[in-house]
C-alpha cells in the first residue's frame, strides 16, 4: 500500500478543491490525460492540465507507463493508494495551518455527501448492501496518547486489509466501500 504521508508543503500543495478532484478521480476512477480528467470533473482541459503538473511535481501524481504517450498528450495515475495526515503535521506555518484545517473540512464534507448519498439510495439498494452497511459511533475516556495508540492499530489493520485486496481483481460482487474514520475531543 502506497501512503502519501503530508507535511507542511505537500498540504499547502493539495489544498486546492480541483487538486483534490483530481488526485481523488485518478485513485477512484483510474488513469486519465487532462482532457480526460477535465470531462470527468467539469472545469477545462488548460485548468487540468496546470495543475496535474503542480501535483506531480509534489510527488501526488505520476505518469501512467501502462499508456502509450503521444504528443503532448499524457496520461496519469494517482502516485499513491491513500494521502494521510494529522493537523500537527501542518508544523509552524500559518499558510500550511489554514489549508490543513481547510483540507480537513473539505474531506470531511465531501464524505458526508457521499453518506447522504448512500442514504438516499438505500431504500432501494441490494438487500446484501443495505444488510452490511454501518454507522457507528463510539465515545472513550482516554488521553491524547492512547487515542494516538488506538488509532495506529485501527490504521495498521486497515492498511494490511487493503493491502491483501489491493493484490486481487474485485470478486464479483464487489463495490467500492467508503470508510471514514474521525476522532476527536469533544
Amino acid at each position: 500500500m502506497r501512503v502519501k504521508r503530508l507535511d507542511a508543503h505537500s498540504i499547502r500543495v493539495l489544498a486546492h478543491p480541483l487538486r483534490v478532484r483530481i488526485v481523488g478521480s485518478l485513485r477512484t476512477d483510474g488513469p486519465a490525460t487532462a482532457t480526460v480528467l477535465a470531462e470527468r470533473l467539469g472545469a477545462s482541459s488548460g485548468l487540468t492540465s496546470y495543475h496535474v503538473r503542480v501535483l506531480a511535481e509534489a510527488g501526488f501524481v505520476e505518469e501512467d507507463a501502462d499508456h502509450e504517450t503521444r504528443g503532448r498528450q499524457r496520461w496519469w495515475r494517482a502516485a499513491h493508494d491513500m494521502t494521510s495526515w494529522r493537523s500537527a503535521d501542518a508544523g509552524e506555518d500559518p499558510e500550511a495551518a489554514a489549508a490543513e484545517q481547510w483540507l480537513s473540512g473539505f474531506t470531511a464534507r465531501t464524505s458526508f455527501d457521499h453518506l447522504d448519498d448512500w442514504l438516499r439510495r438505500r431504500p432501494t439498494a441490494d438487500p446484501a448492501w443495505v444488510e452490511v452497511s454501518d454507522t457507528s459511533d463510539y465515545f472513550f475516556d482516554i488521553t491524547a496518547d492512547e487515542l494516538r495508540s488506538m488509532l495506529d492499530e485501527v490504521h495498521t489493520v486497515l492498511t494490511s486489509r487493503l493491502e491483501q485486496w489491493r493484490r486481487r481483481d474485485p470478486p464479483p460482487g464487489a463495490a467500492r466501500v467508503e470508510l471514514v474514520l474521525a476522532a476527536f475531543p469533544r
